[in-house]
């Protein structure tokens, strides 16, 4: 083993803008090893250890070590610095174990001195035998009780455990020490550390804060050496933890007193049932239920010392319980590294969240630089599960635990933290002072805020199951289930989701978009949120200009477009970064806007320096990430006391999945127009997910376009210049009648009202209701049916297929006859039978009925289920029969194709008496009656209007209910439980809908994650806009597809001045899914694109393809070249459809798709080393397969790699058509393919290659080629090893290449082409 301990260098030259980023390389026999990069130092020190693997083999006397040190570039490749050689003769003769080499000077390319000096460390064992001992000693403070505590220790990725312990605690738990290297023994005395404490924290969940205390003691031993002794301390039991704590190197620990002011709590949700107090009303007492709930905080902390090896204080109030254990309300957190600043300055730049690790107070002449935690007084929102309560076990408790993000607000805390070095707190809890209560009270002055959301549109639902409605709430304000406030309406019109005749279903809302009005209360809190949304600003368009930049050097963009864009990204920073002072209030305000102004004035004058100084546009991008990052740490505000937005989608009376928005994002200012939310009066797409998703967003249940408007009451006029369409709001109730004998009446309503809300369980009267104030009636009550009934399915769409399920009963084990409804629907509704159902005008069928083979169906389409009582229907199916089945149905569909070229202008049909049918109480009506049917319900409405005229900000005054019907004998209590359930229906209605023409170029994608066992996937795309939504077709077994394929929809209904589409275009969303022939598709990840948008047709500007981010569970899944545009139709003719390939497949169009050339592709492949087992087979006769832009060559079949691992035939050459702009080169794949008995062809490993960097001109002497050694091949983890690779352009139809060369050497002309002929010298054959 040689190891190389790369120390350090000295005086390595300036660069012309800034400072090096000096990374060291160590070349030894060809293996290269690296250092990590050091930012921005002329005097680097990396005390990094890079270890070579002789294999057994004695260290050569001729051996030496290459040392090249570099300019770290994350863009292009790194710039070279200086390099020099060391020879390793004394170390091959034994002279010394060590051999080091101290203040080496390196050379440039031409050999000169350039003034650096190196230093590094080497030394050669011939093995390496050293022990490392890990002694688990105690552990204290764990969470839980009568646990079984178990140490998990890795050393080198090599997992040991300890003994199990039983303690008094309630969970298992498991704690796992990682040591990665022996930097850490080096340093200290004789390679040990003994006896000290750890602390102990959950890596997935930072935020979490301390999970107790472990003691260890950590030994090396070399051969040879005698371990040190323990000394256990006679007072061990009494050890202090913070005393004998394991601190970084050169930090000191310093005594200091945290004092935490608790105020008061406010908006606690109920966590006890109403048991008790329904005893008191039955002995006559007066049994108080506003709360329901007994709550104390309780405050954790790691340590009293500072700098803390913890980050987190931890905060959790809890529910009082006499009888069981008490329960979590909620959890929250003060990050001390966003509270606290260390002071300490790199260049000029203030870093505002540094970690307490370093010193904690800073004085730079009389200015305070750094600053101890403060905070407050100031409220702490509580976050966690649904405020709903059920007296059932909670499913989303885990959130209470500040475990995962919380989908509810749970209430608040007002506090106030401060920081004092060297003090001591006379006691652990006091009662705080009335001078601090009433300093406290300027803190809670209320204003009052008003948030309205219109909803354009909710689509890529994955089922459409019950009618949805939508919630918005901003604290307890708008929870349609919470009592405690007024009124108000905050949710949606329930709809039922229609299909879209592809893949996903959608709401119809169509003209008229359902609206929420919401009014609450919080602190003005404006002065920190302008500075938050300023830098928001400036940040995120400092993001778009890098972007651009990014996008134009990866384009090979000309220099004189390079500097355009860097030159508008500097100008742009230098206009806006300027904050101007805003009101402080308390003294964390007062350090935090210090250290902003400090950060922000130091960025200003970085950028007017770099705009001055600057001759190379890509050398600039490493300052700028940098500014970009840092910005986005001075938008953090720890004191943000307006709780989230929170958007719920329910399901009837059921919280399926919500959405979490900050309020500043939304938030209306005066201070100026970037001060503005990002979205204020904006839509934005908003995908929700669902409560604590195990699957991290890989589905989503929905997607909103929703423009959201918060801001203060008094500035609500200003809500007029942001609102679109018009707003109508009005009241509604349901007149509801059933059959019986024939006969409509409500003499057989079960469960319902004659007059009802929209559910049928709250009692209307039109002679109650009453109009809020400031709003007056206008007209008369009439009936309106429901537009979504309306609205055909099929609306806007080309193709579509229609569905009926066949439905049979039977006794056990008896003959399968026709069921009580032999045809429904999806969700068990009564439908019309196969044969009754007539194509609409304006389409034709384009099959017969068939069953739907695609499911987990029999031969014949039947799947089979069990009816579990009260349900009627099953609630899961299976493929096969069984004799206990009683139940069984089968989908039959028919598509059909729309033939109509022109859209009929929509026809508006008489409502008639305006009755809904359905043949069951329930949520799917439908508007012709049918005999099967047994109950109707009709809506009555009538229209209001402000009394004063206001415009449309006047729909902020619809606050409190309409009223309801409360019988007489009725007590105070069912009056108030039933106040609020009729609230006023608003709606924004849109008087001319655009009709719009979008493509899709769908062309590639690349580094896609494998899905299957061969580790490939067949990947195809879901492509969704809005309501509609195509399919491409599917790629089989590659992870780099290529689909190069169009994908046209046509007429698009879109409401709205396309001016604003245009300026903010909904994205095309694009879902990748894996093709199983067996069980579902699955999930490989979901990306987005911005369409381009064309008002004009005449516009010439063609979009560009380009690569956008696969994302799964947050991570990176691979990218996909895709561009889409947007049309909007008029009467001039839209451009020619892109030429065909096959029926139905479009091709990407030229002007869009890259332009290629014909390239040859050579491969030097010598054979295979390593190769692991496969399936518990060994490899033994392997062969190698290379994949290229469609193209496929293999290597001869290695007959028996035990005997010779090196392939009959080395050279691999294929022609291939590839793009010539390098961004969109498709990546090369190398896949090992073993030939076993029975024609079974595993493949067995497989990598991916860029090809960017193998790309030479065979026609320039002595054209440098680029060598990948030793591929490293997934799956199997096998090796290719040395194969070269050359992407030579063909520019003659005769090939000239290194074989031409070897023929004309050795004299064989006939072989050598046009060689000789052109030239070129040959080799001298000995």
């Amino acid at each position: 083993m040689l190891r190389v301990v790369v120390e350090s260098a000295k005086g390595i030259p300036k660069k012309k803008l800034g400072n090096p980023d000096p990374i060291a390389a160590v070349v030894f026999k060809g293996e290269k090893k690296k250092t990590k990069a050091i930012d921005s130092e002329l005097n680097p020190v990396w005390n990094e250890v890079l270890e070579f693997d002789l294999k057994g083999s004695p260290l050569d006397a001729s051996s030496f070590l290459d040392v090249i040190v570099k300019d770290y570039e994350t863009i292009g490749k790194d710039k070279f610095i200086g390099s020099a050689k060391i020879s390793l003769l004394d170390l091959a003769h034994g002279h010394t174990k060590s051999l080091p080499a101290k203040n080496l000077s390196l050379v440039n390319e031409k050999k000169q001195d350039i003034g650096v000096s190196f230093s590094m460390l080497n030394s050669y064992s011939v093995v390496f035998n050293d022990q490392i001992r890990v002694r688990v000693i105690e552990g204290r403070q764990l969470p839980g009780n009568n646990i079984k505590p178990v140490v998990k220790v890795n050393v080198f990725k090599l997992p040991l455990h300890s003994k199990i312990k039983t303690t008094r605690a309630k969970y298992p738990l498991c704690v796992s020490v990682s040591v990665s290297g022996m930097c850490i023994f080096l340093c200290s005395t004789a390679h040990a550390i003994m006896r000290k404490w750890l602390l102990l924290s959950d890596p997935d969940d930072s935020s979490s804060g301390a999970k107790g205390y472990l003691k260890v003691s950590l030994v090396i031993v070399g051969t040879g050496d005698e371990p040190p002794t323990e000394k256990r301390e006679r007072n061990e039991e009494q050890d202090d933890i913070e005393s004998n704590l394991l601190v970084p190197a050169g930090v000191t620990l310093r005594l200091v007193t945290l004092n935490l002011k608790v105020y008061r709590a406010e908006d606690m949700p109920q966590m006890d049932d109403a048991f008790v107090q329904t005893v008191k009303q039955v002995f006559g007492g007066e049994g108080n239920k506003k709360n329901l709930v007994d709550p104390f905080l309780e405050v954790s902390f790691a340590g009293k010392k500072f700098p803390s090896m913890c980050e987190s204080i931890k905060l959790t109030v809890f529910d009082w319980d006499r009888l069981t254990r008490n329960d979590v309300i909620g959890t929250t957190f003060l990050n001390l590294t966003k509270i606290a600043s260390s002071g300490g300055e790199i260049e000029g730049m203030v870093s505002l969240f540094l970690t307490l690790s370093l010193s904690l107070f800073v004085c730079v002449g009389e200015e305070e630089v750094g600053f101890l935690p403060a905070f407050g007084p100031c409220y702490l929102n509580l976050y966690g599960s649904p405020r709903e309560f059920t007296g059932l076990p909670d499913p989303y408790e885990e959130l209470n635990f500040g475990k995962g993000e919380g989908v509810a607000y749970r209430g608040r805390v007002l506090i106030e933290l401060s920081t004092q070095l060297e003090g001591k707190a006379d006691r652990k809890l006091d009662n705080i002072s009335s001078d601090d209560i009433l300093v406290a009270q300027k803190y809670q002055r209320r204003r009052k805020f008003s948030l309205c959301a219109v909803f354009h549109s909710s689509c890529m639902l994955q089922e459409p199951g019950e009618p949805i409605q939508f919630e918005v709430s901003i604290g307890n304000y708008g929870n349609k289930l919470d009592s405690t406030c007024m009124p108000l309406a905050s949710t949606t019109q329930y709809s039922c989701a229609v299909f879209d005749g592809n893949h996903y279903y959608y709401l119809p809302w169509a003209d008229t978009k359902p609206v929420v009005i919401l009014t609450s209360f919080w602190e003005d809190i404006s002065h920190r949120l302008d500075s938050v949304n300023i830098i928001l600003y400036i940040a995120d368009r400092l993001e778009s200009n890098l972007t651009s930049l990014r996008t134009a050097i990866l384009a090979k963009a000309s220099e004189a477009r390079l500097a355009e864009i860097w030159l508008k990204l500097i100008n742009h920073m230098i206009e806006d970064l300027k904050l101007e002072g805003r009101p402080n209030l308390t003294a964390l305000d007062v350090q935090i806007k210090k250290l902003r102004d400090s950060a922000v004035a130091s960025i200003r004058e970085m950028a007017k320096r770099l705009k001055e100084e600057a001759t190379d546009v890509i050398a600039t991008l490493t300052d700028i990430e940098d500014w970009l990052e840092r910005l986005k740490q001075l938008a953090e505000e720890p004191q943000n006391s307006i709780p989230d937005v929170v958007i719920w989608m329910l399901r009837g009376e059921r919280r399926v999945a919500y959405a979490r928005l900050p309020a500043n994002q939304i938030l209306y200012s005066t201070y100026s127009e970037q001060a503005c939310g990002k979205y204020c009066g904006r839509t934005q797409t908003i995908f929700m997910q669902y409560p604590m998703d195990k699957n991290k967003g890989v589905k989503i249940p929905v997607q909103l376009r929703v423009n959201m408007w918060l801001g203060l009451s008094a500035h609500e006029k200003k809500f007029n210049s942001f609102s679109e369409g018009t707003f109508s709001v009005f009241a509604e109730m349901y007149e509801n009648q059933a059959q019986v004998f024939g006969k409509w009446g409500t003499t057989g309503l079960v469960c319902r009202h004659k007059f009802s809300d929209v559910t049928g369980k709250v009692k209307l009267k039109q002679e109650r209701f009453m109009p809020p104030r400031a709003w007056e009636w206008e007209g008369e009550w009439f009936v309106d049916p429901e537009r979504g009934l309306l609205t055909e399915a099929d609306a806007g769409h080309t193709e579509f297929t229609d569905e009926v399920f066949q439905n049979e009963t039977r006794f056990i084990g008896g003959e399968w006859k026709p069921a009580a409804e032999p045809f429904t629907d999806v969700n068990g509704q009564k439908s019309q039978s196969p044969g009754e159902i007539e194509c609409p005008a304006g389409w034709k069928w384009e099959d017969d009925w068939t069953f739907d083979s695609n499911r987990a169906v029999d031969e014949k389409g039947w799947e089979y289920g069990v009816t579990i009582p009260p349900d009627d229907k099953p609630k899961s199916w299976g493929a096969a029969e069984k004799m206990y089945h009683i139940h069984r149905r089968k989908r039959l569909l028919r598509p059909r194709r729309k033939i109509a070229d022109t859209k009929a202008a929509p026809e508006r049909r008489d409502p008639g008496e305006g009755w809904e049918f359905s043949s069951l109480i329930g949520w799917k009506f439908h508007r012709k009656e049918r005999s099967s049917d047994t109950f109707r319900r009709r809506r009555w409405r009538r229209k209001m209007a402000p009394s004063d005229g206001i415009g449309a900000s006047a729909i902020f005054k619809l606050e409190g209910a309409l009223g309801v019907d409360v019988d007489e004998k009725a007590s105070k209590k069912d009056a108030a439980r039933l106040f609020g359930a009729n609230t006023p229906t608003v709606s924004c209605s849109f008087d001319r809908s655009y009709m719009y023409h979008l493509r899709v170029y769908v062309y590639q994608a690349r580094n896609l994650i494998a899905m299957d066992r061969d580790s490939f996937s067949d990947p195809y795309a879901h492509v969704s806009f809005l309501h509609v939504s195509k399919t491409t077709e599917v790629i089989r077994a590659t992870l780099n597809p290529t689909w190069d394929q169009t994908l046209i929809f046509n007429d698009i209904e879109i409401y709205g001045d396309p001016q604003t589409i245009a300026h903010n275009p909904p994205n095309v969303v694009l879902e990748l899914y894996d093709s199983d022939q067996v069980g579902k598709d699955e999930a490989m990840g979901r990306c987005t694109c911005p369409p381009v948008v064309k008002l004009n047709l005449g516009t010439v500007v063609s979009p560009k393809l380009l690569w956008f981010p696969v994302t799964k569970k947050g991570r990176s899944a691979g990218e996909m070249l895709v561009a889409a545009e947007l049309f909007l139709k008029d009467k001039s003719d839209l451009p020619l459809v892109p030429p065909r390939r096959g029926a139905t497949l479009y091709m990407v169009p030229q002007g869009i798709r890259p332009v290629v050339q014909l390239t040859a592709i050579e491969i030097l492949a010598w054979g295979l080393r390593n190769m692991k087992t496969y399936q518990l087979a060994t490899v033994t006769s392997p062969s190698l397969m290379v994949e290229c832009g469609g193209e496929v060559v293999q290597t001869a079949v290695i007959k028996n790699i035990k005997k010779n691992p090196n392939f009959p035939g080395s050279v691999l050459f294929f022609k291939v058509l590839l793009p010539k702009e390098e961004m969109y080169t498709p990546p090369i794949v190398l896949k090992v393919i073993d030939h076993r008995p029975f024609g079974r062809k595993p493949i067995v490993g497989q990598c991916t290659l860029s090809l960017e960097e193998f790309r030479c001109d065979p026609y320039i002497t002595n054209a440098e080629v680029n060598l990948t050694a030793c591929t490293l091949l997934t799956e199997s983890k096998c090796t290719v090893i040395e194969a070269y690779l050359s992407l030579p352009v063909l520019q003659e139809e005769e090939a000239v290449d290194w074989w031409s060369k070897f023929y004309a050497s050795v004299g064989e002309h006939e072989k050598c082409g046009p060689y000789l002929k052109k030239g070129y010298d040959t080799l001298k054959v000995q």
